[in-house]
């Protein structure tokens, strides 16, 4: 069996994503293990460090996933060559949201 692949996300690497109604950063914190925060837009101030998976699909093409602890599910495919990602987010509350955002890559200040 083969070992658990690192993350193709470096530790310390920051991901602002600018969607149309919300920005959440993301702080890669380990090879598992990432903070999200809203800093603008719908729900401000949400916070939640998280266990994450990052897969390589191909150079600059990244699946990012993620289950918060209040239950949302957030998958992320992040085109880091064209910097947009094509989100999709099953709210806690129910429901689906199909995003599309901008990525500004940033390193952790």
């Amino acid at each position: 069996m083969a070992s658990q692949p690192t993350s193709p996300l470096a530790v310390g690497q920051v991901l602002e994503i600018t969607f149309a109604t919300f920005t959440p950063r993301i702080t890669i914190r380990s090879e598992r293990q990432l903070t999200v925060e809203i800093i603008a837009g719908d729900n401000i101030g949400f916070s939640d460090t998280v266990e994450y998976e990052a897969v390589a699909v191909r150079d600059g093409l990244v699946i990012l996933s993620w289950q918060e602890h209040i239950g949302s599910t957030i998958v992320h495919v992040l085109d880091l060559t064209s910097c947009k990602t094509y989100t999709a987010v099953t709210p806690a509350k129910g429901g689906l949201m199909r995003l599309t955002g901008r990525i500004n890559m940033k390193s952790e200040a």
